[in-house]
């Protein structure tokens, strides 16, 4: 069997359309036709883009954020989307010193953050500091016009072809609190966790890419559907 990122696991449907983890055709769209968002901002490291990626034989080019400013779109042709690319290792104190100021000023009603992936693969993980500078975007974004914010945290990064086996356990045990207190901020803030570990399932082992801490075209994919759907959910609220 191949390994991480170097094509698809041998569990895994052949392409995105028979994958169920995956939108399938013209379901975005129907997810989102009632929805209300015209005008969304999307925020975080470089897991949102698709720089790098390694393409699973049946899975489009395409990142999660596209795919999901694509649905919106096909939904309400007028959509917009402000996606300023995240660079590699984009904490959260970065995202707010870097991209939250573009993120007001766009004044959208809709906006997703990547996050949590530079914290777990730092030197040390602190959880408060990931709290508090968390619960200071979510404040500026909901302050600033309402907008509902979807906070999107990774993959299992233990899964990923650069973690070795002893590294494991840590890397899960940083991930279990990282969710928690992304858990706590987001209900304090009356925002939306989309928590991509709940979306991985025995054909999994391709999500990740061949570069590290890249995701797949696979692992973008099931990203999207995640996101899409949640927005189907919201949008029915």
């Amino acid at each position: 069997m191949a390994g991480p990122g170097r094509g698809r696991s041998q569990a895994a449907p052949w392409g995105e359309h028979a994958d169920p983890r995956c939108l399938g055709p013209g379901e975005g769209a129907e997810l989102l036709a009632g929805a209300r968002w015209r005008r969304a901002v999307v925020l975080g490291d470089s897991t949102a883009d698709s720089a790098g990626m390694t393409v699973v034989p049946g899975w489009a080019r395409s990142a999660w954020t596209d795919r999901v400013a694509a649905a919106l779109r096909e939904a309400h042709p007028r959509f917009a989307c402000l996606h300023p690319r995240g660079r590699r290792d984009l904490t959260l104190s970065h995202v707010r010193s870097t991209q939250l100021g573009d993120a007001l000023d766009f004044n959208g009603d809709l906006a997703l953050l990547a996050c949590g992936g530079p914290e777990l693969r730092a030197r040390s993980f602190d959880a408060d500091a990931v709290e508090f500078e968390l619960s200071r975007i979510l404040a500026a974004l909901r302050s600033a016009s309402g907008q509902p914010v979807l906070v999107v945290s990774p993959f299992d990064l233990a899964r990923a072809g650069h973690v070795s086996p002893a590294q494991r356990s840590e890397v899960r045990a940083r991930q279990r609190l990282l969710v928690e207190r992304i858990e706590s901020v987001v209900l304090r803030h009356g925002c939306v966790h989309v928590e991509l570990t709940a979306h991985e399932d025995a054909s999994s082992g391709d999500l990740w890419g061949a570069r590290p801490w890249r995701l797949s075209s696979r692992g973008h994919a099931v990203a999207a559907a995640a996101v899409v759907r949640t927005l189907g959910r919201l949008s029915k609220e």
